[in-house]
């Protein structure tokens, strides 16, 4: 079952390589299957007047038919890839304009943790390895790094993006149903890269904004 908006863009789109991919399969080993015997050898076979002669100039074939029909099949299986392909990615990379009141967040990268800054002035402490956000919302994360490269993560989610000091890096994603998740850095970063982990915690509604407005700093 998917958990994010960003899972099922994915999942969708492994479905379509996958069915097209068995379809191919199929028709390739039912004609390959069917090539070996028809024209498997025979007492009575003889070779094609076409085969090729050494010391002779070979009889032209002919088979532009082939060449188009196999051309034209190509291209109707290739097609649905590169649309497919292309509005998932553009659908992922193009994050929300708005968003509700708290769901723009900041995550920085350090060596070897992630910060997460809220819009109300969430205390950082808070917020330190644990990135909370409510079921249902769009969720817009603006992504960047305090020291070295990182790569911010979310196990699950099926969206990742670099964290490069002096660089921001924008992803989204709409959860849709509660629970943790974890969070993890892909990057090699330095000695403390494998403990390098956090946690997303979705949260219902209420129970988020109730402890959203509970922390903003006066």
């Amino acid at each position: 079952m998917a958990v994010s908006s960003t899972q099922v863009q994915f999942d969708s789109l492994f479905g379509l390589f996958t069915y097209l991919a068995v379809a191919v399969g199929i028709v390739v080993f039912s004609l390959l299957i069917y090539f070996i015997v028809k024209y498997r050898e025979k007492p009575s076979s003889r070779q094609p007047d076409d085969t090729p002669i050494l010391g002779k100039m070979p009889i032209s074939r002919g088979h532009a038919r082939s060449v188009v029909l196999t051309l034209s099949l190509s291209t109707l299986i290739i097609v649905p890839l590169i649309v497919g392909s292309f509005g998932a990615i553009d659908n992922i990379l193009t994050p929300p304009q708005h968003v509700c009141q708290g769901c723009a967040i900041e995550v920085t990268a350090h060596q070897f943790y992630f910060q997460f800054t809220y819009d109300n002035g969430t205390k950082p402490y808070q917020t330190r390895d644990l990135l909370r956000v409510p079921v249902g919302e769009n969720v817009r994360l603006t992504v960047t790094s305090a020291d070295v490269f990182h790569d911010f993560g979310i196990i699950g989610y099926d969206i990742k993006t670099d964290a490069i000091p002096g660089r921001t890096n924008t992803i989204w994603f709409n959860p849709d149903k509660t629970g943790n998740f974890t969070i993890q850095c892909f990057e090699f970063c330095g000695v403390g890269h494998y403990n390098m982990k956090g946690t997303l915690m979705v949260m219902s509604y209420a129970a988020y904004f109730s402890w959203y407005n509970s922390t903003v700093v006066h």
